[in-house]
Formats: C-alpha cells, sequence, structure tokens
C-alpha cells in the first residue's frame, strides 16, 4: 500500500503555496499527495495520513492568524504514529541597530513545536523559505531546493 501524505500551508501573497506546491511535488516520488490550504482541511482528517508537512507565512516572528487557529484546533488530534515536517516563509533578517541579525523564531519552530504536542514524529528539521521584501518573491532557486527536501523526504519514509 502506497503512503499517503498531506502539505497543508496557509499564504497570503502566493509565496508559501508556491513552495508547499513544490514540496508535494518532490514527496510525489514515493507517495499519494494531497495539497491544500489550511481553510480546506479539517485538523481532525489528518490522523488519515502516514506524513504531514504544514507552513505558512511568518509574521512578527510568530505564525499567521489563521495558521494559530489551525493550530489551535491540531491540540485535540492525535499523531501518534505520523511523520511531520515544518516549513514556513519568512524575510531573512531584522535590524537590531547593529547590523542585520537573522532571528531565530520563526511560523515553522512554532508549528514543528504543535506536531510534536500532537505526536508527530519529525522526519526533517523544519525549513524557511526566504522571500525578498513583504510580498516576494522567493528567492532564486527555492521552489527547486523544496522539491529536493520533498524527495528527500520521500525517499527516507518509503
Amino acid at each position: 500500500m502506497k503512503l499517503r501524505g498531506i502539505v497543508v500551508y496557509d499564504s497570503n501573497y502566493g509565496n508559501t503555496e508556491r513552495v508547499a506546491r513544490a514540496l508535494a511535488r518532490g514527496l510525489e516520488e514515493g507517495m499519494e499527495v494531497d495539497c491544500l490550504s489550511i481553510g480546506e482541511v479539517n485538523p481532525g482528517r489528518l490522523q488519515e495520513y502516514d506524513f504531514i508537512a504544514l507552513g505558512g507565512p511568518t509574521h512578527m516572528i510568530r505564525p499567521s492568524k489563521p495558521m494559530k487557529e489551525f493550530l489551535e484546533g491540531l491540540r485535540a488530534v492525535d499523531l501518534e504514529g505520523v511523520r511531520g515536517f515544518s516549513f514556513d516563509t519568512r524575510n531573512e533578517s531584522r535590524m537590531n541597530g547593529r547590523g542585520w541579525l537573522l532571528l531565530e523564531n520563526s511560523a515553522a519552530r512554532v508549528i514543528e513545536g504543535a506536531l510534536r504536542r500532537s505526536g508527530a514524529k519529525i522526519v526533517r528539521p523544519r525549513l524557511s523559505a526566504l522571500v525578498e521584501g513583504r510580498e516576494g518573491p522567493l528567492y532564486e532557486g527555492t521552489e527547486e531546493r523544496f522539491t529536493e527536501v520533498g524527495a528527500e523526504i520521500a525517499a527516507t519514509l518509503r
């Protein structure tokens, strides 16, 4: 029986959706994959999948409001036995007064924690896709990189 995976995303300007679809393309090398916006997914149905990738944009070093609400619904879901991965889109850095500082906090960090608390086993550390400015575009090569990551994840799950 072929593995079933889902890539769930929130996207404001289309960048996170492009990353999610690129990731899904890579995952398709080893599993059946659904790629859906968080508005199309009931968190309680995530138990039906073998693998979940969950991602969204970083707003003020945290997940977007729709993603926060989705993660609240995830609290009641038991994902024991499900493998997981988190990703986000964000600006590269913020000014700290002494130059540029890459921030440790991101939506992917919070999402990864939520997946762990629900019982999912994280199969690869979280990953950020960098965007230029507030609305993008994605940095060159980002979609290709996420397709590669998807293929790597699919290979490890076979």
